[in-house]
């Protein structure tokens, strides 16, 4: 009979430290859970906003073809805080207005001087790629040069961390800068 109250005594303490064991794992799996959270929930409240302004020289067209992309959803929210409506610009109907839209928001926030001089573009048109919208413009007669400075405050009275890429190619060679917000202007020399 000692045996047998030996034993079970040892079962017993095997099976409290087996709890121990489970409670301590479960305390373990719960930490784990809310690392992770934490770790994911830092990614959603410190998004990064960024536009990418691409320029390219052509000189046998004598142009700068410009293509501009800024997240749809940031765009839209620039378009209504300067006209006071909610725009969606993935909807089709209406969209030559739009574009319109587009294109005067860009001509304040978007501005190049060739040589020290002030330049104007065109645009040509936008389309949309997954969350983006790509609007692209093109400034016509242009000689070669030797400098240009772009002026880029898209979004910045939106998004106080807002990123502006600038990235130029002429004659083979290609420059990029970043503006973080406020600074505004770049000069590309060759």
């Amino acid at each position: 009979m000692k045996f047998i109250i030996e034993k079970g005594g040892k079962l017993h303490e095997r099976l409290k430290n087996s709890q121990a064991l489970a409670g301590r794992c479960k305390s373990l799996v719960i930490l784990m859970l809310g690392i992770c959270f934490l770790v994911l929930a830092s990614f959603v409240t410190h998004p990064y906003y960024v536009s990418v302004t691409e320029l390219e020289y052509r000189p046998a067209q004598k142009e700068i073809q410009i293509a501009c992309k800024i997240f749809t959803d940031d765009l839209e929210d620039a378009l209504k805080a300067e006209t006071k409506k909610q725009i969606s610009i993935s909807d089709d109907k209406d969209k030559a207005a739009k574009q319109q839209l587009i294109f005067k928001y860009l001509q304040s926030h978007l501005k190049i001087l060739v040589d020290g001089k002030a330049v104007a573009y065109e645009m040509i048109g936008y389309e949309l790629e997954q969350e983006a919208a790509w609007n692209y413009l093109v400034i016509k007669n242009v000689a070669p040069f030797k400098k240009v400075t772009v002026s880029n405050d898209v979004l910045y009275s939106l998004r106080d961390g807002q990123i502006n890429i600038l990235h130029f190619k002429n004659n083979g060679e290609r420059k990029s800068y970043r503006l973080n917000a406020p600074e505004t202007n770049y000069t590309f020399n060759w």
